[in-house]
């Protein structure tokens, strides 16, 4: 069974909604549709990492300033590692880019680390 379309609009609605992150509305469309590739088009496991990305966004907006420094055309970017699945010796195999304006977290893209694209690759300084 495929992601529906409803699945698809609750998970867009659902990180969209978090007070004091900002994202472009297309790039997050962008991104949870990538992340339901990368896992697959399948609607449990969509939903479980999906469970697992809010939790490390509410993380972020809380502490405000985690994960690994950028450089290079992302210098001034933070990247946060998190699992997809919160099981023992699973690989932290996904990425949150943003960066702490003051004033709100500005998101510049998120998903699986290595698929469909490494993430890396498919954000550029110009995407938020």
């Amino acid at each position: 069974m495929a992601i529906s379309d409803e699945q698809l609009s609750a998970w867009i609605e659902c990180v969209a909604k978090l007070e004091g992150l900002m994202m472009d509305a297309e790039k997050l469309v962008e991104d949870i549709v990538l992340v339901a590739v990368a896992f697959n088009n399948d609607p449990e496991t969509f939903s479980v990492v999906m469970a697992n990305t809010i939790e490390a966004f509410q993380l972020i907006l809380r502490a405000r300033n985690i994960g690994q420094p950028l450089g290079g055309n992302k210098a001034g970017w933070i990247s946060y590692h998190f699992q997809s699945h919160r099981t023992r010796r699973h690989k932290a195999d996904m990425r949150i880019v943003y960066r702490n304006t003051g004033i709100a977290i500005q998101i510049m893209g998120f998903g699986h680390r290595w698929m469909p694209q490494p993430i890396y690759d498919r954000l550029s300084s110009d995407r938020p």
